[in-house]
């Protein structure tokens, strides 16, 4: 409800310390703090500025007459707590107090009706506004940094990434702290004043504590992170954008901005700024200036201030050319007009010759005219014809003979007159004093008997002729000069040296050369130089040698057009693909390729366009999902993106269950994108071939069987009644010819059947017989009968021996005796051969080993019937060995006959394996491996005793190749006591 006398509630003036808005020209001017209130969340981060705002709708009552004490609550004077405010209103006359007044009255004051979508205009947006924010449709930097940091959202900070509020202190790239550089540019980046010290004060400190450790001092520097660009001054305090004011308020239009005109100094322009305080650059200076133009009417042409001054007016220039004949036709123009361009005739300076050039071309005579250059020096222009120029002398008996000059009016005086010459042609001696006096030119000068001494054009030294009239022969003097490489030194004529280049018409000296070529890499790395006396020869080897350094290459001729640079084309494949570097060889990668289309790229589906211009191997790629069909399978398309025609949608990648290659079964589980003739049963085809005797014996195939390659296999008839197959491939349905000997494997035996040996058969029609010969009994064989009666008569079997066992070994001594000494190693030896043996193996490396059981695994190795050969380098060599194909077990093991060697042996009267009373076995620790064991001594005692003889007995000399350790006694063996125990199946094969 509202009181008479009283602002409503939701009055302006009431809420906000009972101040009402002010009445200026008929429109609402509303206060700072009040403005700041009414915005949006946005305003008070905009200092405080007052923006229009749409004034609030006010709902009244149409034709009803307004209370009376309405009428006086207004022309009352305002109380204490109305702030004073209704006294400046104006006062109203009781009559129209008295009498009722229409709402409509106020209306246009408030602006209280509705708005349409184009009438959203603020009661008092007539008024001129002191703050306004840039226009939103203006692109520039100023007006776009502005806004950046004036309305949210604000721009970040390059250093930190976080917002850079109104409020909060800032630095700005600008000339206010110009950059180290002949031509500034800066970025006009705003950054956070905190970020940007840190960033300058690290960078300065660490280049600073860089030239102080080379000893030098010097100011630190650091860069713009946004532009790089280069300073050395430190940021200081906060602020604003002109550098004019400390601190500047961040409540106005422009945050960190002072408000007052900018102050900075813009380059070529005297003339200030004419905005307040801004970011960004400076716009161009509006000032007009007159400059005069460079023709010679020096016309008046009027330039923008800061533009170029070097203007034209566009009239005919007019000023003289170099020929001083013409005017220059070219537009008002700055510097020279340039040389005339008019053709015209000129004679040579001889007038012999004419030639069509442009007027003011030729030459400057520099020296005097005439034959004898007697004639002073002409400024006028020509050229020589290079003709002698024949003209006569005073005398009328000669002429001048030097190449076409200026003449003269009269004629030049003869340089052989009497007038002219006055003593001998080395100087030493006069005429008329030492020699008679010359009556006319025609008279020859007299020469001396002395050295001619007159220095020559080309070398230092003098003439060590006799005097002369003509020109000087060539030095003969001796020079040593280095060769072009600087490799050798050689002596040589100086007059050698210096020959005339026919071109230049000068004569130069010439480079001593050498044979040796040049051995360094040219440019590209990879191609030789092979010039003959190279001079970068030694450049390019001081480079590979001592401290590796940074070579200019411009020293060693590697730069373009340098003696080192490769003139072989490079060749290789660009990045796009398509085209190969047409550049001389280099090093490093080749440069991208250059070429492009200037037609649009369009994907396969047509949905994706790369316009032009398209870099040449530029691949589309598109987004979009493939548009081919899906496959004919009948299984749901793999989702994969657009390609075209020439690449394949992905294979089908479901599960199935398809027909083998052969046909013969189905096998499940098989992608259904396999080719059948990639899938396979795993069972052999079985076919008959076209020789109509073998079957097809590969896998389960889906093309044809081929022609047959097995061997043919039927029974040779020259070998009956035993079946040896024919070897030869496959001939059927022809009979096997029996040229080639048969190459089946039989086997030899002499009359005993003891010995036996595996041949070939060898039949043929050319040898019916083969090998038929029967072996040789020998010694051996009447031992092994005389040992079977033996064994018969005693009752012993020898059907149960080991079938991979052989006939009887023989030892050498130094097997024995190193045996007797390392008897554990032979054991572990001969497991590791027994192993080897029986398995399908054909090759064994054996662990790590010392020389000397290198030496005995070498050689027990030949009894095994083994090759062998050495691996590895020492301290890890070792012995490889090689299966053989009569690689076997010896029935009579080494170990055997060591034990057998060290008693008697007595069958079935002694036991061969009891300990002896008395004896301890040893408790030597067991050898690691293949090592030697420690001290050399062996790792375990036989079973015998062992005897001490005293020091004063001789001891018998030990079998050879026996191992005797340093410092060991020597011992003699007792035998055993007898006791019954089994006797080993071999025991008659030592017999």
């Amino acid at each position: 409800m509202d009181i008479p006398g009283r602002p409503p509630p939701n009055d302006t003036g009431q809420r906000r310390g009972n101040r009402r808005p002010r009445r200026e020209n008929g429109a609402t001017t509303v206060s700072a703090n009040t403005a700041s209130d009414n915005l949006s969340p946005s305003g008070p981060r905009n200092g405080g500025l007052e923006i229009p705002t749409k004034p609030p709708r006010v709902r009244t009552k149409r034709n009803k007459p307004r209370p009376a004490a309405d009428g006086a609550a207004e022309g009352a004077p305002s109380s204490p707590a109305n702030g004073g405010q209704a006294s400046r209103r104006p006062k109203r006359t009781e009559a129209a107090a008295d009498s009722p007044q229409p709402k409509a009255s106020r209306r246009p004051r408030f602006n209280g009706g509705l708005t349409g979508p184009s009438e959203g205009v603020s009661s008092h947006s007539h008024r001129k506004d002191k703050y306004k924010l840039p226009d939103a449709s203006a692109d520039d930097l100023t007006s776009t940094l502005i806004r950046s940091l004036s309305v949210a959202p604000y721009a970040d900070c390059p250093i930190c990434f976080s917002s850079i509020h109104p409020a909060q202190p800032t630095w700005s790239c600008s000339p206010t702290m110009p950059v180290i550089d002949d031509d500034p540019q800066y970025c006009w980046t705003t950054f956070h004043l905190k970020c940007i010290r840190s960033w300058s004060e690290k960078s300065y400190k660490e280049i600073k504590e860089a030239w102080r450790a080379r000893g030098e001092e010097r100011d630190g520097e650091w860069r713009c992170p946004g532009c790089q660009g280069k300073r050395n001054v430190l940021v200081g305090g906060y602020k604003c954008f002109c550098g004019s004011t400390p601190s500047p308020n961040a409540r106005l239009a422009t945050p960190h901005s002072c408000g007052n005109p900018c102050s900075r100094s813009k380059h070529a322009c005297p003339h200030p700024c004419p905005l307040s305080c801004h970011p960004g650059p400076c716009p161009p200076c509006k000032v007009m200036l007159e400059v005069p133009c460079k023709c010679p009417r020096e016309r008046i042409v009027p330039v923008r201030c800061g533009e170029d001054t070097r203007v034209s007016c566009g009239e005919t220039c007019g000023r003289d050319l170099n020929c001083g004949k013409h005017k220059c036709q070219k537009p008002c123009h700055l510097g020279p007009c340039g040389d005339c361009q008019q053709v015209v005739d000129q004679k040579c300076w001889c007038g012999d010759e004419m030639r069509q050039t442009a007027c003011g071309a030729g030459d400057k005579w520099v020296v005097g005219t005439g034959c004898e250059r007697e004639g002073p020096v002409i400024d006028s222009l020509g050229w020589s014809c290079a003709k002698p120029c024949q003209r006569n002398y005073d005398c009328g008996k000669h002429s001048c003979d030097t190449p076409c000059h200026p003449p003269t009016l009269g004629s030049s005086p003869c340089p052989l007159s009497p007038s002219n010459v006055k003593t001998c042609p080395c100087g030493k001696k006069r005429i008329g004093a030492d020699f008679p006096v010359r009556a006319s030119c025609d008279d020859p000068i007299p020469t001396c008997q002395s050295t001619c001494d007159r220095p020559r054009s080309t070398c230092e030294h003098l003439c060590q002729a006799r005097c002369h009239a003509d020109e000087c022969p060539p030095c003969d003097e001796l020079v040593i000069r280095p060769c072009r490489c600087g490799n050798v030194h050689r002596s040589i004529k100086c007059g050698d040296l210096y020959v005339t280049d026919e071109e230049a018409g000068i004569t130069i000296e010439a480079p001593v050369l050498c044979d040796k070529p040049c051995t360094a890499l040219r440019a590209c790395g990879r191609h030789r130089c092979n010039r003959v006396c190279c001079p970068l020869a030694s450049f390019a080897s001081a480079k590979t040698k001592g401290k590796k350094r940074v070579v200019d290459p411009a020293e060693i001729g590697e730069e373009p057009g340098g003696m080192h640079e490769c003139d072989l084309v490079c060749g290789k494949m660009l990045s796009c693909g398509n085209h190969r570097c047409e550049d001389r060889d280099h090093r490093g990668p080749c440069a991208p390729c250059l070429r492009s289309s200037f037609e649009e790229l369009i994907c396969f589906c047509g949905r994706t366009v790369l316009e032009p211009p398209v870099p040449c191997g530029t691949k589309i790629q598109c987004t979009y999902p493939c548009v081919f069909p899906p496959p004919e399978c009948g299984h749901p398309k793999t989702p994969h993106v657009c390609h075209g025609d020439d690449v394949s949608c992905p294979p089908c990648p479901f599960l199935t269950t398809k027909l083998c290659a052969c046909g013969a079964k189905m096998v499940g589980n098989v992608r259904c994108s396999l080719d059948r003739d990639k899938i396979g049963c795993g069972t052999v085809c079985g076919k008959l071939l076209e020789c109509g005797f073998h079957h097809c014996e590969r896998v389960c195939h889906a093309d044809e069987c081929g022609a047959c390659t097995m061997p043919c296999g039927k029974s040779r008839k020259m070998c009956l009644p035993g079946h040896h197959p024919c070897t030869e491939p496959c001939h059927a349905p022809s009979a096997c010819s029996e040229k080639e000997p048969c190459q089946t494997i039989v086997s030899l035996s002499c009359p005993c059947g003891r010995i036996k040996q595996s041949v070939r058969c060898g039949r043929s029609t050319t040898n019916t017989s083969g090998r038929s010969d029967v072996l040789k009994c020998t010694t051996e064989c009447e031992i092994a009968k005389r040992n079977a009666r033996l064994a018969d008569a005693l009752g012993i079997n020898t059907a149960s021996r080991d079938k991979n066992t052989g006939g009887p070994a023989v030892y050498s001594d130094e097997l024995l005796g190193f045996a007797r000494m390392n008897d554990k190693f032979l054991s572990v030896v001969e497991k590791a051969f027994a192993e080897f043996v029986s398995s399908g193996r054909k090759t064994q490396v054996l662990p790590q080993m010392p020389v000397e059981r290198r030496k005995f695994v070498i050689e027990l190795a030949g009894v095994y019937r083994m090759d062998y050969r050495m691996v590895d380098q020492e301290p890890h060599r070792s012995v490889e060995l090689i299966r053989r194909i009569d690689t076997r077990i010896p029935a009579s093991l080494l170990s055997s006959q060591v034990l057998a060697g060290s008693r008697p042996n007595l069958g079935k009267l002694g036991n061969l394996r009891a300990t002896p009373v008395g004896v301890q076995k040893s408790s030597a620790p067991a050898s690691r491996g293949w090592a030697t064991p420690a001290g050399g001594s062996r790792a375990a005692t036989p079973p015998s005793r062992m005897v001490e003889l005293p020091a004063s007995q001789a001891a018998p000399r030990p079998a050879a190749g026996v191992y005797r350790p340093p410092g060991a006694r020597h011992v003699v063996e007792a035998p055993a006591p007898s006791v019954d125990v089994d006797v080993p199946d071999d025991w008659e094969d030592d017999a």
